[in-house]
């Protein structure tokens, strides 16, 4: 398929979109090849390489050769921060809708080389095997509409930061160690917190490898959670006392899947619950009171099923919300996960093939603009996020 250029309508948004986002490069040239690689990853068809970007953007091959360079020296030579960009992008990414959650998502890129920045060999549920990939950790704002990707770090493993000619190679900073995914979020976390209200932060297995430490260290930021647990969690159940006293008792640690006996999800209508909570008490090491007592905070474990065979999921949340607020909660983090796969589909997040650190920032910070812009394009012209094909179609059908 050959490159198509945007129409008049769509370069101009491009435009707009890109001198509000990246108002924060100081030299006149870095705004105009920020617009550019931002023009690119919409209008360009398949892979999102230098050269498929350069080839979408140029008249002819002279042309394409001479913006392929000026696009790498962007993104991966010139030192320009992304930080402030992502602030931005945070700020548009709800628009005039209410915020109805963070959740966070990790994103397996698949890699050949040994070369491109933050490849190392991990195992990838998903398919059940180890792979050499990329690992990036999102944080995303959602809304009833979707959600937009706000922040990203990459999972280095130490042999990117223990050997310092391959650290220097890559330019990863002399302060930037491995961190597992959860402690990234929680940086994230506090980065977002730091310049927005905080929202409730809804995140799966796949994006914390340890959410009992993840909850207790956002219960100390006051971030309210909805967090996945594995059906062997030991968790400490509630019950209402039976004595005719107004209290609670406490029993010792259980598994998580043990307090949900095989219920009947489908009523006489043929409806289905696929919801089912219980109080427990918080996650971590909090001695529990004497029974009776209403000193303890109590937390509630929900679990998901939506049919009789299929596998139930665990959600521990410190947060008072009936079943379809959380059902709405989790439906925040479906939708991440569909807007990771458009990322990787339609604008690029798996292309990146540089080796530089921040290179890899600034190509997923466009990446994140490239969504936001897109999906607010194709809302205007009458499409939604998951109705087009690609982006780039939407903007040049805007004409």
């Amino acid at each position: 398929m050959d490159a198509q250029p945007l129409s008049p309508v769509g370069e101009a948004a491009v435009s707009r979109f890109a001198e509000q986002v990246f108002a924060h490069l100081g030299r006149t040239d870095q705004r105009r090849w920020a617009r550019a690689y931002l023009q690119g990853l919409l209008a360009a068809p398949g892979r999102k390489s230098l050269a498929n970007l350069a080839a979408s953007l140029a008249t002819g091959p002279a042309e394409a050769a001479t913006v392929s360079l000026s696009l790498q020296q962007f993104i991966n030579g010139s030192p320009w921060d992304w930080r402030p960009a992502r602030r931005v992008l945070a700020e548009l990414a709800a628009g005039p809708r209410p915020v109805r959650a963070w959740t966070a998502a990790l994103a397996v890129v698949p890699k050949r080389g040994d070369q491109v920045v933050g490849v190392h060999r991990r195992f990838d549920p998903a398919i059940g095997r180890i792979v050499k990939c990329q690992v990036a950790s999102g944080l995303f704002v959602a809304t009833d509409r979707d959600a937009v990707p706000v922040d990203w770090s990459l999972l280095l493993d130490p042999s990117w930061t223990d050997d310092p000619q391959r650290r220097a190679r890559a330019r990863i900073p002399e302060d930037t160690a491995p961190h597992p995914a959860g402690e990234l979020l929680v940086g994230m976390v506090d980065r977002l917190a730091a310049h927005h209200p905080v929202a409730p932060l809804v995140v799966g297995l796949d994006a914390a490898d340890d959410p009992i430490r993840l909850a207790a260290a956002l219960a100390r930021r006051s971030v309210p959670y909805l967090l996945e647990v594995r059906g062997g969690q030991a968790v400490r159940p509630v019950l209402q006392a039976t004595t005719g006293r107004h209290g609670r008792v406490h029993q010792g640690a259980v598994p998580a899947e043990s307090l949900f006996p095989r219920w009947r999800s489908r009523t006489t209508a043929g409806t289905v619950t696929a919801l089912r909570g219980t109080p427990v008490l918080p996650p971590g090491p909090v001695a529990a009171p004497a029974p009776g007592s209403l000193a303890a905070p109590v937390h509630r474990l929900w679990a998901r099923c939506d049919d009789d065979s299929g596998p139930r999921r665990y959600w521990l949340t410190d947060l008072a919300e009936d079943a379809p607020g959380v059902l709405a909660l989790l439906d925040a983090a479906s939708a991440t996960r569909s807007t990771v796969d458009r990322l990787g589909s339609d604008f690029g997040l798996l292309d990146f093939s540089g080796r530089s650190y921040t290179g890899w920032h600034h190509h997923m910070t466009l990446v994140s603009a490239a969504y936001a812009l897109g999906r607010d394009l194709a809302v205007r012209v009458g499409g939604s996020t998951g109705s087009t094909g690609s982006t780039g179609s939407s903007l040049r059908d805007s004409a």
